[in-house]
């Protein structure tokens, strides 16, 4: 894994990366002095300004649409490519035709045989690049092998993550200090063991019991990696690990800073954002409040208290997706699967989000930001607050419309779900920044395309 502005990114998808973006800059030189064999242009020129494109759609391709499964599975490498393919080809064709009309320059757009073999040559080229990644892959190459220093039951949590991500690392061994008294006795025991096993770097999963400090410090003198449990789960999971979140991690570790300027900015981007979402989105803000108005003749808007920066509350807005009456025991209640309190047109806007565009306004007030944890209901955070330990610390920034828990996990609608959700939430807060930001609204917009995890 390496770390960029915060987010950390595969090594597999890093390889996938550059394969790409090299397979792609070179079709991009091919395809200009194709179309255009009687322009004269720098090759540097040329090749620079590929080099951008691919890259930048690379990096969309990588952040905002696909998963990482696409990096070791064919079928995903399949679609990938066709995805890519399709927009890219037809811009290209676009463009051509568009300057064909405009241009003294010699092009035929129209020479669809070499033009079908140069796409055809790209689909081949993509497919043969993931299955090449795919046998790497296969073969180890790309595994890390680790070694954990503690408890069986982080050892265990850490072989399941394992397979949760694709097999970037697999753990060869484990040792308890307690009962393996001769790791800690000699500082070269547990090096040579990491050696012998080929281990790239151990972590700790001890709380408040004596380390190995010397052995641990042979091993980082021999090119062995040693990292803390909470940090190498983090960087595996981009999640921080609740259970075992200690209060010095938090008043230590690299991250959950928060700088007035970083904060006026962002305001600042808030509300500009806000004010173009409302002017690109009014059409569809004023056909979803003619319909909710014509289904049963209600209110259009639903107000609800949510819970906002420092614990204050405020008001939120939404589109009405349910019925008048839908909480009319007075007692807050999740919604669940095919809720029958949900009207006709409130499962539409649900769906694709439709609902949420009215909180534009609440970040116009300030009471919210476009990116941060979903603001939640007083009722429920006093219970989360007694139930799940640092639950509190979502609080330390403003709510958002979107965040990293929103585009990583399912709709939430229980307590063990809200753990799970938090976890995401103090990783953005802890690593939150422009880079993180971009890959969430990538996301975001993948989500609402295809309208996963509406209820």
């Amino acid at each position: 894994m390496r770390r960029f502005f915060g987010y950390y990114v595969a090594t597999s998808w890093l390889l996938v990366g550059v394969l790409e973006a090299s397979l792609m800059t070179a079709g991009c030189c091919v395809a200009f002095y194709y179309f255009f064999p009687g322009k004269s242009s720098s090759v540097i020129g040329v090749t620079s300004f590929a080099v951008v494109l691919s890259c930048g759609i690379v990096a969309l391709m990588h952040s905002g649409v696909y998963e990482g499964a696409t990096v070791v599975k064919l079928r995903g490498a399949l679609w990938r490519t066709a995805m890519v393919t399709a927009p890219v080809f037809g811009l290209a064709a676009w463009t051509i035709a568009e300057v064909a009309g405009h241009t003294r320059v010699g092009i035929d757009p129209y020479r669809l045989q070499l033009t079908a073999s140069l796409t055809a040559f790209w689909l081949l080229s993509g497919v043969a690049l993931h299955v090449l990644v795919r046998q790497i892959h296969r073969r180890g190459y790309l595994t890390r092998r680790i070694i954990v220093v503690g408890m069986q039951n982080h050892a265990a949590e850490l072989a399941g993550l394992a397979e949760e991500s694709e097999q970037r690392f697999r753990l060869v061994a484990q040792f308890d200090p307690q009962n393996q008294a001769g790791v800690a006795d000699s500082q070269f025991q547990l090096a040579t063991q990491a050696s012998n096993l080929r281990a790239s770097e151990i972590v700790i999963a001890i709380d408040g019991q004596p380390l190995p400090w010397n052995a641990l410090a042979h091993c980082r003198f021999s090119g062995i990696r040693v990292t803390d449990y909470l940090d190498f789960y983090e960087r595996e999971a981009k999640r921080i690990c609740v259970d075992s979140l200690r209060e010095d991690w938090i008043a230590l570790s690299r991250g959950f800073e928060v700088a007035k300027s970083k904060d006026r900015l962002r305001r600042l981007v808030d509300v500009v954002l806000s004010i173009v979402g409302f002017i690109a989105t009014a059409p569809v803000l004023i056909l979803a409040a003619l319909a909710i108005k014509l289904e049963d003749g209600g209110s259009v808007f639903y107000c609800q208290e949510r819970a906002g920066l420092g614990g204050r509350s405020f008001t939120l807005f939404k589109f009405r997706s349910m019925r008048e009456d839908a909480e009319n025991d007075g007692l807050p209640a999740w919604t669940m699967e095919r809720d029958m309190r949900i009207t006709m047109v409130g499962r539409v806007i649900r769906k694709f989000r439709i609902d949420e565009l009215p909180q534009l306004w609440n970040v116009l007030r300030g009471d919210m930001t476009l990116i941060g944890p979903r603001p939640e209901r007083p009722y429920f955070v006093q219970q989360f607050s007694k139930a799940i330990p640092f639950y509190g610390f979502r609080h330390a920034v403003r709510p958002g419309i979107t965040g990293w828990a929103q585009v990583s996990f399912r709709y939430g609608a229980s307590l063990e779900d809200a753990t799970r959700k938090l976890s995401y939430d103090l990783y953005y807060i802890k690593n939150r920044g422009i880079l993180l930001d971009i890959v969430i609204l990538l996301k975001t917009v993948g989500v609402v395309l295809s309208g996963q995890g509406a209820r």
